[in-house]
């Protein structure tokens, strides 16, 4: 019984046990020894939550020590000095217990954070190891799909339908982006160099509106491109990385649109800023529970998210030389900010 309360009630037991301890040091001149029950008190108050109650009950220990020098003064004939003395060193016992609970509560704390992070570490392997091997297996299963999508637009006649080779074209479409992914995948794997080059991001966000445009239309969210005039400056990297970012970003911003039930609108926007080209993407959402944990490895608020799409994005972003930032917009909402150095060629 005592076991359970000290593990569900450590707060309470520990102010029992105080109320107990100054209840008979009020009666004996116990001086020092009454130090002994208090740092047991305080040891117990230290494990319990919020942090602040094991302090706050040293406090209340120390006050009680010198606090019954007043209610009730020292029996016998104990010289005032030492009964100053003992009282002093008594709160010396309390206030070294205080420290050394709190230092050792920190301790654990650091080795449970290294142990979690340890553990996400070993997670992100084994999805490096995950993702390798779907790279591998779905190689030739998608260069048969992106072949048999090519023959069946062909092969699609003036008497079929206009919405049956819409489907063809964004079959063949979807599966040759896929492909571009695996293969992106894969030369990362290798440590080989990526195909990077100046890209166009207003040409990338064009790209990345038209691919998920489906999935806008059918849950009625409206996608509207506010795309900073042409030309703009090119960026620097791998296309399909970054039409990886804008897409997560894209998809993310939907998904939001589609669980909330206000204004079903996403904006995305190109702006150049100085020696950067910035790409935002807000939406109308319910807006983001922890903005500082939104990069988070393995975070999400999703029910059947893994809380890696945009720790992979920022990732991506940063070995580009930008940066990816999130925020939750005061009207409502989210706003994810991308931002990527303007490509500039050097002159010989």
């Amino acid at each position: 019984m005592m076991r359970r309360v000290r593990a569900t009630r450590p707060a309470v037991l520990a102010l029992v046990l105080v109320a107990t301890v100054f209840a008979v040091d009020l009666c004996l001149p116990l001086g020092v020894a009454s130090a002994v029950p208090y740092t047991f008190a305080v040891l117990i108050a230290l494990g319990a939550k919020p942090a602040w109650v094991g302090p706050t009950v040293a406090v209340l220990c120390a006050v009680l020590t010198f606090a019954k020098m007043e209610i009730v003064p020292e029996r016998g004939n104990t010289e005032m000095w030492k009964v100053i003395v003992n009282r002093c060193l008594a709160l010396f016992a309390i206030g070294m217990t205080t420290l050394l609970g709190v230092l050792r509560r920190r301790a654990e704390a650091k080795v449970r954070q290294h142990e979690a992070d340890l553990a996400r570490m070993s997670r992100l392997a084994v999805a490096g190891e995950l993702a390798t091997v779907l790279a591998h297996e779905l190689n030739q299963p998608l260069a048969a799909v992106c072949l048999q999508a090519d023959m069946a637009a062909l092969l699609a006649t003036e008497s079929t339908s206009g919405e049956l080779r819409a489907a063809l074209d964004e079959v063949a479409e979807q599966s040759h982006r896929a492909a571009e992914i695996v293969r992106s995948i894969r030369h990362t794997v290798r440590r080989t160099s990526a195909e990077r080059g100046s890209v166009d991001l207003n040409e990338v966000v064009r790209v990345v509106a038209r691919l998920l445009d489906w999935r806008a239309r059918r849950t009625g969210v409206s996608v509207e491109l506010h795309l900073a005039a042409d030309p703009l400056p090119p960026t620097y990297g791998d296309r399909v990385q970054l039409e990886q970012v804008l897409f997560n970003l894209l998809q993310n911003a939907i998904e939001a649109v589609e669980a909330g039930s206000g204004p079903r609108t996403v904006v995305m926007e190109t702006l150049p800023e100085g020696d950067w080209l910035t790409v935002r993407v807000r939406d109308t959402g319910p807006g983001l529970a922890d903005p500082k944990r939104a990069f988070e490895q393995f975070y999400t608020t999703k029910p059947d998210g893994m809380g890696l799409g945009l720790a992979i994005s920022r990732s991506i972003v940063v070995t580009h030389g930008g940066a990816l930032t999130a925020a939750t917009r005061p009207e409502g909402g989210a706003e994810l900010t991308c931002v990527l150095p303007i490509y500039r060629e050097e002159k010989a």
